[in-house]
């Protein structure tokens, strides 16, 4: 038992010596990738690879926890460039949002679109209600937008024509349709103030520059 004990911490200390370490230091910090744990840690903090790039794109995606980054080596200019995973919310075929800054600025300012559209009592009620289960929607993922602009809720509970029911006289009337309608319009109005993004990953502050690097096994 002792010979078999005493060989598995052998074989332990054999794999971690010729575990291969490359380390980059750059004006940002220090890198280093653990190649045979598939590991990479900077910033005081460890991440899993989850992809590499293969060919001549260099990168790695890797994951802590909840934080996802993507690291790319631009070695042709002696760069490391650090970015961010950020969740988007698309208008099919127009635009991506930063999904968390968008559902947080319709939060903010349903009151506002309230006031400035003079909806009071019951329709107030029911219009603070129904936009606070769309932006929930759209934070969850169930409520899409497509490239005509309307919207399409997987869970099937909210459903509009899209057009308004008025009486004879043209009057809108106090529905669950209009009120559905008024807040498809909330969201449609407040995406102009929105700033549009490119893909999925913000770049963090300026690329590191490469100081210098090392590998070591």
């Amino acid at each position: 038992m002792k010979k078999i004990l005493l060989l598995s911490i052998m074989l332990i200390l054999c794999s971690t010596m010729r575990a291969t370490v490359y380390t980059f230091v750059t004006s940002g910090g220090t890198f280093k990738i653990y190649k045979e744990s598939n590991l990479i840690s900077f910033k005081d903090r460890t991440y899993n690879i989850v992809e590499e790039g293969k060919d001549d794109t260099n990168y790695m995606v890797c994951k802590s926890d909840n934080t996802i980054k993507l690291i790319r080596f631009d070695f042709a200019n002696d760069n490391i460039i650090e970015y961010d995973y950020v969740e988007t919310f698309e208008w099919k075929d127009v635009a991506f949002y930063d999904k968390a800054k968008l559902v947080a600025g319709l939060y903010r300012n349903i009151d506002t679109y309230i006031y400035n559209n003079n909806l009071k009592g019951d329709k107030a009620v029911m219009f603070r209600k129904y936009a606070g289960i769309m932006i929930g929607g759209i934070q969850d993922g169930t409520i899409t937008m497509n490239n005509n602009g309307s919207f399409t809720d997987s869970t099937g509970k909210l459903s509009s024509d899209g057009t308004f029911d008025k009486t004879w006289t043209g009057k809108k009337k106090n529905t669950l349709n209009n009120i559905l309608n008024l807040v498809a319009d909330y969201i449609i109005d407040y995406l102009p103030q929105m700033p549009i993004l490119d893909s999925c990953w913000q770049q963090v502050g300026k690329p590191y520059l490469i100081l210098k690097a090392n590998k070591s096994e």
